[in-house]
C-alpha cells in the first residue's frame, strides 16, 4: 500500500486507505511515519487536506485529547472544513455535545452532521431547525481559472478540474 500511495505522490484518497489499514491492524505509527514522509517531500508544510487523516490515527496513539489539541494548533484547525472533522473526531469519542458546539461556531456550514448530531442528542426540533437554515455560507469552492483555488480543493501538488 505505501507503494502505490509513493507512486501517487501523497493524493489523499490513498493515504486514508493506507491510514485505514493501518488502523485496522492496530499500527497507527506506521501511518503517521508515512503521513511524516509526504509532509517531508511537500517541505514540511501540512494542509488541512493531509492533516486530517492523521487525526483518528494521533486518536488511537496518543488519545483523542491530544489529537484535539494539534487539530485546533493547525493553521486551518479553526476553519468551517476543519469544523467537521474535528466534530466526527468527538463524536467519535462520546462527546457529543462539544462536536455540536463545534460545529455551531459555523452556523452556515456542514449542516448535515450538525443535525445528524443533534438528532443523536434526542434534539429533533434543532435539528429540522439547522436543516431548515439557508445555505448562504461556503456552498461551492472559489475557481480561479479552471482550477479550484479555495480549501480543501487546492491540496499541494494537485488541483481538482472543474467538471466540464
Amino acid at each position: 500500500m505505501r507503494a502505490q500511495a509513493d507512486a501517487r505522490n501523497g493524493d489523499d484518497w490513498i493515504l486514508h486507505a493506507l491510514a485505514e489499514l493501518c488502523l485496522d491492524q492496530g499500527r497507527p505509527e506506521d501511518a503517521l511515519a508515512h503521513l511524516d514522509d509526504v509532509a517531508a517531500r511537500r517541505g514540511g508544510e501540512e494542509e488541512w487536506d493531509l492533516f486530517r487523516v492523521r487525526l483518528p490515527l494521533i486518536a488511537a496513539g496518543a488519545g483523542v485529547d491530544e489529537a484535539l489539541e494539534r487539530a485546533r494548533a493547525h493553521p486551518e484547525g479553526g476553519t468551517w472544513y476543519a469544523a467537521e472533522h474535528i466534530a466526527k473526531l468527538l463524536a467519535g469519542a462520546g462527546r457529543t455535545e462539544e462536536a455540536v458546539a463545534v460545529l455551531e461556531q459555523h452556523p452556515t456550514s456542514n449542516n448535515s452532521l450538525h443535525a445528524e448530531l443533534l438528532i443523536d442528542l434526542g434534539r429533533i426540533e434543532d435539528a429540522v431547525r439547522v436543516l431548515r437554515q439557508p445555505r448562504t455560507g461556503r456552498t461551492a469552492p472559489a475557481r480561479d481559472g479552471a482550477f479550484f483555488a479555495e480549501p480543501p480543493f487546492s491540496g499541494r501538488g494537485r488541483q481538482v478540474r472543474q467538471p466540464g
